[in-house]
């Protein structure tokens, strides 16, 4: 074992864990002993039950039986076995004293009380009377990605997209839309390491979030970390490692279709009299004279994108003796790019301790982290892919200039810098820090009271470098140059300190029984930022500041919130089947004004097991386990949409002054700073504020093989916040945020789950469906809101109304392609004019749809919209003879894209690369040119496409004016991950001291099914409502791509 732990450390390079494993093995040392139980587990009949799970009750010690319904354990002297399989009624068996135990199982008929983790507490499954689905933690152990990843398809009103997490659809138009988490308790907690996750509980509805008040609009993830539990130490070992590569590819003309679309380009714009004598040809650039012969054949897709290894290994022992319980551990990460300077390393240790001492019980936990992260700019995937084919990466006459880089465009006039230069050698550097402690004391006032008091630290520092070096890289301008070595520092961070006093109660009397909690909190968040920018044209890479002299700047925020509450919970139960549960925060924030500091969110649950009444079970008790319907009313706030200070003015000195005296060349001799309001204050600023109430029920029957969740919500928001705009004479600032608006979603959930077994395969169908609508229903006095905005086509391309969902697509509506020249020619106004005066065959007929005889913004309608009609998810598992087999789909489907990225990858209009599918293009009849160099081409008719004409210039806007055209389909369904894995029968294991040893091996993403044609249909926003939905927005955009990873792992228990 010594020499397994030494390997590692080796191996991970890691000096500053050295530390923690001297403690763990002196941990290791002292503690006690160890024994081997045997055992066979049957049914009533004597027959062996495959399968059951075999757990040291109070650990996560466990295995399962074999084909013969045998087991072999390692237990503590003391230990009392808990033994459960599904459709039978859970034992338990002490083992003190005893070697061998026979364990014999009666069949079920009632629904196993789980008890699941809620907000301040915890409550049983049976009792719950909100919308609070569980997400096991064997889904994020499945295959690499964490929760995130983990969430998506299992749970029902849950979206996950481009790393957003979206509970129940939209629920702010200008705020934060991301949930809350809340990990062991701390609000705003990191998220764990996967093998260190218990439980994941998310609270969808105001009924279970309101008690976390303003932070509780989006939703609320509560994850669990696993602790200690007594007895002799034990240690798990697990790790992964992957490769990933673009799950999708691009495919791009490559040096010879390039050559020739450069020549169609121009010869579609030319005269008829410059197509007769050739003439037209002298205004093709010479590097596409011969497209036979090209200069280079550069597919530059590889020269973006780069496959990845990565690897994690996690280490820990867990135990506990007279005073305390611990888990100790370590973790070590490392994602590695081949080709590129780009790797990221993060190392993280962690340690629980709890205990009780008689009435009092205390604990604490611990956790460090560190991150060296070294990468290169990203550069732009529509800049590269538009880079001509037929010009080489680099050039060795170039190695003085730009160190070797090939200036692009140099034979094409283009406006396009070498995006290899940026990506190779444009380099950051990040290290940071993390850290969070947190230390609680309970005791027992009564047997039925708790207190317990907390306290939490947390905080993040990172150092951020950026150097680029000085460049020359195009000839055609467009930042193809640099003349000085830029170096760029950042030093940011944050500290997080929360403080809470919680009594907690429960108490049955006869029938009824009452339970609760009661509290205060308070809670303290500050963030800073401090930037130097500076040029030299000595330095050549990273560097001290100060060598840094030329245009120096430097920069610095510091931002502090704070939040005071009041809170409690009131649940209510009435001889096991009527249920009443009553939640209550206060909060106070500082972000308002004096007056508006305080918010209210109360929440109300009703729920009744109708399965339990008598006259229930006599007419349904031979197939239905339990009917629980449930009915929730509540209120939850939040304050995403404000900063710090928004209810104060803000002076701007920067650009502003005042001039006294004579009038000279120079200013500064007769000017001053002039301090200017840069914004208006709201001192009436107050909390958006969503009501939400909902119905359902939990039903599970057939012998708890079926399982059915069913959830009906409405949820309203009012005093939504939104920018307004100003009149000019207010004379600062163009807009002030307002609570004017408000807006409405309902939808409906549906999850179920089939577990069942043929012969010795165990299996589980679970299958989830939902849908949410949105309307908006005030703006205020505002007409629309606007989005999506194109910064290179300076125009937005969503539009919110009253009425409609928020964030529709809003553009032109076309009728297909103009067939011919005269069909363009005809399209008249009653006076005769044409519509489109510039279109031709094969351009995009616009529809004049306010019939005024001229094309104009008056024309446009909505044309798409980015909420999907339905997301569907299913996991299936099975189950034989130790090996196990999982697969986890899911989609959305009736939803659009607005697909910017055919704006300048299917344009046809300019001297940059296009997607392959430009070669569909429309044609009215076959076309026959001879290049500069003697070639000739000829290119087919092509009437049968939706893809316009190639024509240097695009006189018909046919990409520049927003249109349905860009509009696409991006219903999807996706196979998340498949994973096989086995575990290895106990009795081998036993011969090793092995207490498990499970292998696994899996893809992630091994396919999509959509027809939308670019990179990925869940398209990410930044988290903008406003821009949902639209794909390659800014010009230098990065694009978003889903991974095929290949991933294998190991997870072992001694």
């Amino acid at each position: 074992m010594g020499n397994i732990v030494f390997n590692l450390l080796e191996h991970l390079k890691a000096k500053r864990f050295v530390l923690l494993g001297c403690m763990l093995w002196s941990v290791l040392c002292v503690l006690a002993q160890t024994k081997t139980v045997t055992g066979t587990v049957t049914d009533v009949n004597g027959e062996p039950i495959i399968g059951a799970n075999v757990l040291e009750k109070g650990t996560t010690n466990g295995i399962i039986t074999d084909l013969d319904g045998n087991f072999s354990l390692k237990v503590s002297p003391s230990a009392v076995l808990q033994i459960t399989y599904l459709g039978y009624v859970s034992q338990d068996v002490p083992v003190a004293g005893k070697e061998t135990v026979k364990v014999v199982l009666k069949e079920d008929n009632q629904v196993i009380e789980e008890v699941v983790v809620v907000g301040y507490g915890t409550q049983k499954k049976a009792d719950l009377t909100s919308a609070i689905s569980t997400l096991s933690p064997k889904e994020v152990l499945k295959a690499p990605g964490g929760i995130e990843s983990a969430l998506q398809g299992n749970i029902a009103g849950v979206n996950v997209s481009g790393g957003k997490i979206r509970i129940r659809g939209t629920s702010s138009i200008t705020g934060n839309t991301d949930p809350l988490w809340v990990v062991d308790g701390v609000i705003g907690g990191e998220v764990p390491n996967d093998d260190e996750i218990e439980s994941i509980q998310v609270l969808k509805d105001a009924a279970s979030a309101a008690i976390y008040g303003v932070r509780g609009a989006n939703g609320v993830i509560l994850v669990t970390t696993k602790r200690g539990t007594s007895g002799a130490p034990r240690i798990s070992f697990n790790t992964y490692v992957g490769t990933g590569t673009p799950s999708k590819k691009l495919k791009t003309l490559n040096a010879y279709e390039y050559a020739v679309y450069a020549n169609e380009l121009f010869y579609n714009a030319a005269t008829p009299e410059a197509r007769a004598d050739g003439s037209w040809s002298q205004n093709v650039p010479a590097n596409n004279a011969n497209p036979s012969n090209p200069m280079a054949n550069t597919n530059w897709w590889d020269e973006y994108f780069f496959n990845n290894f990565y690897q994690k290994y996690d280490l820990s022992v867990s135990g506990g003796g007279e005073l305390f319980n611990y888990r100790l551990g370590t973790t070590y990460t490392y994602d590695k790019k081949y080709d590129v300077d780009r790797n990221n390393r993060s190392q993280n240790i962690y340690a629980y301790i709890q205990g009780t001492k008689g009435r009092f019980s205390y604990g604490g936990r611990v956790q460090l982290g560190y991150t060296n992260n070294h990468n290169t700019a990203s550069g732009s995937l529509q800049n590269i892919l538009q880079l001509p084919p037929n010009e080489p990466v680099y050039d060795a006459a170039n190695e003085d200039i730009n160190g070797g880089y090939y200036q692009t465009g140099m034979g094409d006039g283009l406006d396009i810098p070498n995006q290899v230069f940026f990506i190779q050698e444009d380099r950051n550097h990040t290290k940071s820090y993390r850290g969070i402690t947190n230390v609680f004391g309970e005791i027992k006032l009564f047997s039925w009271l708790k207190f317990k008091a907390s306290y939490t630290y947390s905080f993040y520092t990172s150092n951020y470098e950026h150097f680029r070096p000085r460049f020359v890289l195009a000839s055609g301008g467009g930042g193809g140059s640099q003349d000085y070595n830029l170096l760029e520092t950042t030093n940011s961070g944050n500290s997080r300190e929360q403080l809470e006093g919680l009594f907690t109660f429960d108490k049955s009397f006869g029938e009824h029984s009452l339970s609760g909690v009661l509290g205060v909190a308070s809670e303290r968040y500050s963030t800073y930022s401090k930037g130097f920018s500076g040029r030299s044209q000595e330095k050549t890479d990273f560097g001290v500041e100060n060598v840094f002299q030329d245009n120096v700047s430097a920069s610095g925020t510091k931002s502090d919130e704070s939040y005071f509450s009041y809170l409690a919970r009131l649940m209510y139960t009435f001889r096991d089947r009527y249920m009443f549960t009553a939640n209550f925060r206060a909060d106070k924030s500082s972000k308002f004004a004096d007056g508006n500091r305080w918010g209210y969110f109360p929440s109300f649950s009703i729920g009744w097991r109708m399965s339990e009444e008598p006259w229930m079970k006599e007419a349904t008790g031979s197939w239905l386990e339990n009917l629980k319907l449930r009915a929730t009313l509540g209120w939850i706030g939040s304050a995403g949409g404000v900063g710090n200070y928004a209810y104060q003015s803000v002076v701007d000195v920067v650009g502003y002054s005042y001039s006294f005296g004579p009038q000279t060349d120079n200013m500064g001799d007769s000017s001053v700073p002039a301090p200017r309001p840069s914004s208006i204050a709201n001192r009436d600023l107050s909390w958006e504020t969503t009501r939400d109430m909902g119905v359902g029920f939990d039903m599970t029957l057939l012998q708890n093989r079926l399982s059915i969740t069913f959830d009906y919500y409405n949820r309203s928001v009012y005093d939504m916040l939104l920018d307004v705009q100003l009149p000019s004479s207010v004379g600062a600032g163009s807009s002030m945020v307002m609570n004017v608006g408000s807006m409405r979603n309902w939808g409906i959930e549906l999850q179920a789950s089939w577990r069942d077994k043929i012969g010795n395969v165990t299996y589980t169908v679970a299958p989830n469906f939902s849908f949410y609508r949105n309307k908006v229903t005030s703006l205020g006095s505002a007409e629309s809101l606007m989005g999506g905005f194109l910064d290179q086509l300076g125009t937005n391309v969503t539009k919110t109304v009253v009425g409609k969902p928020v964030a529709q697509f809003w553009g032109f509506e076309t009728a297909g392609l103009f067939q011919s020249d005269e069909e363009a020619m005809s399209y008249v106004n009653e006076q005769g004019e044409r519509l489109q005066p510039n279109a031709a065959a094969g351009d995009l007929k616009f529809v004049d749809r306010n019939h005024d005889g001229k094309i104009s913004e008056e024309d446009k309608t909505f044309i798409g919209s980015s909420i999907p009609s339905v997301s569907v998810g299913l996991n299936l598992s099975a189950a034989y003879k130790g090996f196990d087999l999982s697969m986890l789909f899911q989609g959305d489907l009736g939803i659009d894209v607005y697909n910017n990225y055919k704006s300048s990858l299917l344009a046809g209009k300019a001297l940059h690369n296009q997607l392959a599918d430009i070669k569909d293009c429309f044609r009215a009849e076959e076309v026959t040119f001879t290049t500069a160099g003697g070639e000739t081409i000829t290119l087919p008719e092509n009437r049968d496409t939706s893809i316009p004409r190639v024509i240097q210039g695009d006189p018909n806007q046919n990409s520049t004016r927003v249109s349905d055209f860009f509009v696409e389909d991006a219903s999807y369904i996706r196979c998340n991950n498949i994973t096989l894995g086995y575990t290895f029968p106990q009795p081998l294991l036993t011969r090793f001291g092995i207490e498990n040893l499970r292998i696994y091996a899996g893809i992630k993403n091994p396919f999509t099914i959509t027809g939308y044609s670019m990179l990925d249909p869940q398209v990410p926003n930044g988290g903008a409502t406003l821009d949902r939905g639209v794909d390659g927005r800014f010009y230098t955009f990065v694009g978003y791509y889903s991974q095929r990873e290949y991933f294998a792992g190991l997870q072992l228990t001694f």
